[in-house]
């Protein structure tokens, strides 16, 4: 079957999709780590503070990827993801 024209294109690719700023937290995690937890002290349950933050950021990720997945519409409504250079995506840049 071939892809839909632009003005036909599903709705399901023109919904916003503000719960994937989201994803941006666990990169800004590791990112801030080594300005905002760069020390030994305190310690947290016997691991430098460092340590603890990194083991919290990777133990914390794929909670905010899980939950930005339920929030998301299109992930909601099993849609197909609309990719770049698709037919469909390609029309409404114009």
């Amino acid at each position: 079957m071939p892809p839909a024209p632009p003005d036909e294109a599903p709705e399901t690719a023109r919904v916003r999709r503000p719960a994937l700023w989201l994803l941006l937290v666990p990169a800004l995690l590791y990112v801030l780590a080594p300005l905002v937890a760069n020390r030994v002290e305190p310690r947290v349950l016997g691991l430098p503070f460092l340590w603890a933050w990194v083991i919290g950021a990777t133990i914390l990720s794929p909670l905010l990827i899980w939950l930005t997945a339920r929030l998301d519409p299109v992930y909601r409504a099993n849609a197909p993801e609309p990719l770049a250079g698709d037919a469909t995506t390609e029309g409404r840049r114009s």
